[in-house]
C-alpha cells in the first residue's frame, strides 16, 4: 500500500477545481421544482430540481440547487416583469442558468442560480395546459355541467373559497350590498398549493351532499399563473362533470381561462362578477315579475275603469227610463182623474149596465147546468133501479151468508154444523149444514 494519500480537504478542493474547470460558464438546466415551498420565507433558499419519467412520473435524476438572496431579488423582479407573471413554486418546471459549484466542506455539487427564462415555464405549462384541454374537450368533458339548468332565481348557494380571504370578502360585499335575501353554505377550501386540487374535488363531493342548493360557486382573489395552476385539473374537471348542480367558477385571472372555469356552467372573471351574475339574475327575475304586477295593475285599472263608465251609463239610461215610465204613467193618471172628474155618472152607468148583463148570463148558465144534472141523475136512478140487490131478489134470485155476515161465494171453508142466513125477496132463511159436498 502506498504511503501518499489525500485529505478529505485536499480531495474535495481537487474536485472543486476539476469541476471549476469543466464549467468555466453558466450552463442552462431544466427540471421540476421540489423543497421550495417549505424554504422560501430564508433569505438564501436551497431546493432541488428533479427530472421525471414521463410515463411513470417517477424521479430518475434530482440535484440540488441555491439562490442567493440578491439574486432572488433580481429573479423574482424578471418573473414579475413578464408577459404573464408567476412567482416559483414547487411542482412547476422551470429553466435556470446556473454556475455547477462543488462545495467543499460537505463535499457536495450544487447548482448556484444565476437567471431564469421565464417563456419556456410560460411554455411548458402552456403546452400541457392545452393537451389536457384537447383531452377533456374530446370526452365531452366541458359540455356536462353545461347541460344543467341555472335556477331562474338562485338564492341558496354551495361556496367553496378560502375562508376571509379577498376573494370570500369580495364575493360577500356584492350580495350584501345588493340587498337580496342570498343563503350561503360555506366550505372552506385551500386554493393554492400542492394540495389544493384534492382538497377542492372533496369540497365538491361535500358541498353537493347539502339539500336544497341551488347551485356551486368556485372562486378565488387571482394569482400568477403558477399559483392559479391547481385549477387547470383534470381531476377538478372530471368532478365537475358529474356534479348534479350546476357550476359558476370565478378564478380570478383576467388573462387566461382555467380548466376549472372550462368544465363549469358559467364562468366569470372575479369573485365580484360572479356575485353580480347571481344578483343580475334575481334581478332580473323581480324586474320580469314587476312588469307583469304593473301590467295586472293597469288591466284592472282599464276594467274599473270601463266598468264605471259602464255603470254610469246605465244609471243614465235607469233615469232617462225611469223619467219616461214617470211621464207616460203621470199623464194616465191625468186623464183617469179628469175622467172620473167629468164623468163619474156615465162610467157608473156603463157599469151598473155590465153588471146586470153579467147576472142575466150567469143565471142562464146555471139554470142550463142544473137541468144537465138532473137529466144525468135521473140516468143514475135507472142504472141503480137495475142492479139493485132488491130486484135481484124479486126475479128468484137469493144471497146466502155464512154466520160472520159474510156472502159465501163457494163451499170451501164451510163445515158441518156451520149456521147459513139465507135472504130472498119476502125474508130470511136460517139453516144448518148438514153435509158439504
Amino acid at each position: 500500500m502506498s504511503d501518499e494519500f489525500f485529505t478529505i480537504s485536499q480531495l474535495n478542493k481537487f474536485i472543486k477545481d476539476v469541476i471549476t474547470s469543466a464549467f468555466p460558464q453558466t450552463v442552462w438546466v431544466c427540471g421540476e421544482i421540489q423543497g421550495y415551498d417549505r424554504n422560501k420565507s430564508r433569505n438564501h433558499v436551497f431546493f432541488e430540481l428533479v427530472e421525471k419519467d414521463p410515463g411513470s412520473k417517477d424521479i430518475i435524476a434530482k440535484i440540488g440547487l441555491v439562490i442567493f438572496s440578491g439574486k432572488r431579488t433580481q429573479i423574482e423582479a424578471t418573473l414579475r416583469q413578464s408577459e404573464n407573471a408567476f412567482s416559483l413554486k414547487d411542482d412547476i418546471e422551470v429553466k435556470f442558468a446556473c454556475k455547477v459549484d462543488f462545495y467543499a466542506p460537505h463535499g457536495i455539487v450544487r447548482l448556484i442560480v444565476d437567471d431564469i427564462d421565464p417563456v419556456h415555464t410560460l411554455g411548458k405549462l402552456a403546452q400541457e395546459k392545452q393537451k389536457l384541454i384537447a383531452e377533456l374537450k374530446d370526452k365531452g368533458v366541458f359540455d356536462k355541467n353545461k347541460e344543467l339548468e341555472i335556477p331562474r332565481v338562485p338564492m341558496n348557494i354551495g361556496l367553496i373559497t378560502a375562508y376571509d380571504s379577498a376573494a370570500y370578502n369580495d364575493f360577500i360585499a356584492e350580495l350584501t350590498k345588493s340587498g337580496l335575501g342570498f343563503k350561503l353554505f360555506l366550505r372552506d377550501c385551500l386554493v393554492q398549493g400542492k394540495n389544493a386540487e384534492a382538497d377542492i374535488v372533496k369540497a365538491l363531493e361535500e358541498v353537493e351532499r347539502i339539500d336544497d342548493l341551488d347551485l356551486i360557486v368556485i372562486t378565488r382573489g387571482g394569482g400568477s399563473i403558477a399559483d392559479l395552476s391547481c385549477f387547470d385539473s383534470r381531476l377538478i374537471a372530471e368532478k365537475i362533470a358529474l356534479l348534479r348542480l350546476p357550476v359558476v367558477s370565478g378564478i380570478g385571472h383576467e388573462i387566461n381561462i382555467s380548466i376549472t372555469d372550462l368544465a363549469a356552467h358559467t364562468y366569470a372573471k372575479t369573485p365580484t362578477a360572479v356575485a353580480q351574475f347571481l344578483v343580475n339574475r334575481v334581478e332580473e327575475f323581480l324586474g320580469e315579475i314587476n312588469e307583469k304586477l304593473k301590467f295586472i295593475l293597469d288591466l284592472a285599472q282599464d276594467r274599473i275603469k270601463a266598468e264605471n263608465q259602464r255603470l254610469k251609463d246605465q244609471a243614465i239610461g235607469l233615469q232617462s227610463s225611469t223619467l219616461r215610465f214617470l211621464k207616460v204613467h203621470n199623464e194616465k193618471v191625468l186623464r183617469l182623474s179628469e175622467l172620473l172628474k167629468y164623468r163619474p155618472v156615465t162610467l157608473l152607468k156603463a157599469n151598473i149596465k155590465s153588471l146586470d148583463q153579467k147576472n142575466i148570463d150567469m143565471f142562464e148558465r146555471t139554470k142550463q147546468r142544473m137541468n144537465k144534472e138532473k137529466d144525468r141523475l135521473r140516468s143514475y136512478s135507472k142504472i141503480v133501479e137495475v142492479v139493485s140487490p132488491k130486484n135481484t131478489l124479486k126475479r128468484g134470485f137469493s144471497i146466502t151468508r155464512g154466520s160472520s155476515g159474510k156472502i159465501i161465494k163457494s163451499v170451501s171453508g164451510i163445515l158441518n154444523n156451520d149456521k147459513l142466513i139465507t135472504e130472498v125477496s119476502d125474508g130470511i132463511i136460517e139453516s144448518q149444514v148438514n153435509k158439504v159436498g
